[in-house]
């Protein structure tokens, strides 16, 4: 958290604000004439600012927000395999050094990949 604490110029302000903008994931929030700059884990409640980070609420949202980011992740991974395993269905003459093929090698990445979503 930052604090601007009055009384304060225009100029103050807004170079705070600035300042703020510039780490990209603070919030600015005014009460009773001081400026905070808060992360998004932090509120403002009863004259003093609170963090969040070690309620339960938090930190199933944020384990959501990991979760839906690696679904999305191993989701991308998934489609770039199977573009990959397209190819291979055409071009099945095509076999690797250790003998599988590449259509083979490509279901097995496939196979991983789904049962690393199925664990998430």
């Amino acid at each position: 958290m930052k604090l601007l604490q009055k009384p304060y110029t225009h100029n103050q302000y807004v170079a705070f604000v600035e300042e703020c903008n510039s780490d990209g994931k603070i919030r600015i929030e005014v009460h009773d004439g001081n400026a905070y700059g808060m992360y998004d884990y932090e509120v403002f409640e009863n004259g003093e600012v609170i963090d969040l980070r070690n309620t339960p609420e938090y930190q199933a949202e944020q384990s959501a927000m990991e979760k839906q980011m690696q679904t999305e992740q191993l989701q991308s991974q998934l489609a770039e395999i199977d573009q990959k395993r397209i190819r291979a269905v055409c071009e099945p003459d095509g076999v690797r050094d250790d003998g599988t093929t590449w259509l083979e090698y490509y279901n097995s990445q496939a196979a991983a990949i789904r049962a690393q979503l199925n664990n998430l």
